[in-house]
C-alpha cells in the first residue's frame, strides 16, 4: 500500500489574534474615583452610576444654580447611597498624602468629602482651604522625608479623621 492512497489530515493553521486598535483617549475626561465605604456597614461601596445634580451658590446677592457632576455608590449590602462630587477632584491633602504615603487611602478620602461636601460650601471654610494649600505643600515635604515626622502626623490625624467621620456620617 502507498502513501498515495492515505487522505491527508487536514490540520488548521492558527491564526495568530488580531489586535485590537487602541483608541486614544483625551485624559481631560479621565477621572479616577476613590472606592467608598459605607458609612453603616464599612463594606466597599459599588458605583451605580453618574449623575449631574444642581448646586446653588451665592455670591453677594445673587444666587446662581450649576449642575455638578457627582458618581453615585450603593452599598451592595444595606442599599445605603452616596453621592461623590467630582466637580473638585484630585489633589489637596498633601499634609496626609505625605504621612499616609498614597493619595487613595481611606483616611483621604474622609478629609476630602469633608472639604468638598461641608468647608467648600461656606465662605470662612473656603478660605481656610485656600490658606491650608499655600501653608502645606512645604510642610509635607518635610514630613515626606522622615519617617518619625510620618508618624507623628498620622497620630495627630487619626482622631481629627475619626471626629470627621462621627460628624458627617463617612
Amino acid at each position: 500500500m502507498s502513501d498515495e492512497n492515505i487522505p491527508e489530515e487536514k490540520t488548521e493553521i492558527e491564526k495568530p489574534e488580531e489586535k485590537k486598535e487602541f483608541t486614544e483617549v483625551d485624559p481631560r475626561y479621565l477621572i479616577s474615583v476613590p472606592t467608598i465605604l459605607c458609612p453603616e456597614c464599612a463594606r466597599p461601596m459599588k458605583i451605580t452610576g453618574k449623575e449631574e445634580l444642581e448646586k446653588t451658590s451665592k455670591f453677594l446677592t445673587k444666587k446662581s444654580t450649576k449642575k455638578v457632576p457627582h458618581m453615585r455608590y450603593e452599598c451592595s449590602d444595606c442599599k445605603t447611597e452616596f453621592h461623590l462630587n467630582l466637580e473638585r477632584r484630585g489633589g489637596g491633602c498633601f499634609i496626609a498624602t505625605a504621612a499616609f504615603g498614597t493619595s487613595t487611602s481611606h483616611e483621604i478620602n474622609v478629609l476630602r468629602s469633608f472639604r468638598d461636601n461641608f468647608l467648600a460650601r461656606e465662605r470662612a471654610g473656603r478660605k481656610l482651604i485656600a490658606f491650608y494649600y499655600i501653608v502645606s505643600p512645604p510642610i509635607a515635604k518635610i514630613i515626606e522625608k522622615s519617617s518619625a515626622l510620618k508618624f507623628v502626623t498620622r497620630v495627630v490625624l487619626n482622631p481629627i479623621i475619626k471626629a470627621v467621620q462621627k460628624a458627617i456620617g463617612f
